[in-house]
């Protein structure tokens, strides 16, 4: 499990860095076209490493931080610069919209 969360962070940080760089899309299917790939929920595990912090201190600053102020501390951690909400219903983290 850890290993395909790890996986599929790599793809979307290898997605998310082939947009940057104003390159064609690698798609060629029209219905493509100006989609940005989602990005997946993550468990607090899959969280952490993507911020490269430990476990501990994700859930320590979502519990003492208002929701607005973690989606910016994760935004400030994350290489790409994506805030993460906490999802009450699913128990996972994702993209801040």
């Amino acid at each position: 499990m850890t290993q395909l969360a790890e996986a599929i962070i790599k793809i979307q940080n290898y997605l998310n860095n082939q947009q940057g760089r104003g390159k064609k899309s690698y798609y060629n299917n029209s219905s493509f076209i100006g989609q940005t790939p989602r990005m997946q929920p993550l468990t607090e595990e899959g969280l952490a490493k993507r911020l490269g912090v430990s476990e501990e201190s994700v859930r320590k600053e979502r519990i003492k931080l208002p929701p607005p102020l973690f989606v910016a501390w994760c935004k400030g951690k994350d290489r790409s610069g994506i805030g993460w909400e906490f999802n009450e219903n699913t128990g996972l983290y994702q993209p801040a919209s």
